[in-house]
């Protein structure tokens, strides 16, 4: 009964710390989309050469930033600052931009337009699993403390974990990664979340498969 009880606890722990992050990315998403919508509605699509990175101090709350230059209405724009770094990037690439009509000097990529909305559905998986996990162990909690194991149904609904979990967190992480490679074809972030998201959701599927199959013998 200690056993079993102590099990619960830590599964129901890490649970809420999964419900945790979620709603803090869920926060941030939102946050961040807010402060996104106040960019300009009039700009210019172009592109830009880096030429340089401004690496961020320690006790800088900022990330590293990158230098560009750009040619605009005939004018040319040498090291500009976009708040934008990505690991891939080096000096010499060139990145396509939004230019403000407004304000040349204000550029932005189409993943900073997005930037909210992708952390916001960074939150999914997090939430999902924290949520599912919470249901499912209240409902298995009061299992009694005589039984050795429980029956053959309880058995396959508690078996469901096996494909929902990777599932639920594997699809919004395939999904966030294949839309960030889309509007950023460089980006070793997208790759990284597409092979990790991928790979759950191919668990997944091979799980869904075996309860299946565990369902039609019974």
């Amino acid at each position: 009964m200690k056993q079993k009880v102590s099990l619960e606890r830590i599964g129901m722990r890490g649970s809420i710390i999964l419900i945790i992050i979620g709603t803090i990315l869920l926060c941030v998403g939102t946050t961040v989309q807010i402060l996104n919508a106040r960019l300009p509605d009039k700009a210019v699509y172009c592109t830009a050469t880096i030429t340089g990175f401004n690496e961020a101090e320690a006790s800088d709350i900022q990330s590293n930033t990158t230098l560009v230059e750009y040619i605009y209405n005939g004018q040319k724009f040498e090291n500009i600052t976009l708040k934008q770094y990505e690991a891939s990037w080096k000096k010499g690439d060139t990145v396509k931009i939004y230019v403000s009509e407004d304000d040349p000097t204000v550029i932005w990529t189409r993943t900073m337009l997005y930037r909210g909305a992708m952390i916001i559905f960074l939150s999914v998986p997090f939430l999902t699993v924290g949520i599912y996990k919470i249901v499912q162990f209240k409902r298995y909690s009061k299992i009694r403390d005589d039984e050795s194991d429980t029956d053959k149904d309880e058995e396959i609904k508690y078996k469901r974990s096996s494909f929902i979990i990777p599932l639920a967190a594997g699809i919004p992480f395939t999904i966030l990664g294949l839309f960030l490679r889309a509007i950023e074809k460089n980006s070793v972030l997208a790759l990284v979340m597409i092979i990790m998201g991928g790979s759950a959701v191919i668990v997944g599927i091979i799980s869904l498969i075996n309860f299946i199959n565990i369902k039609m013998k019974k």
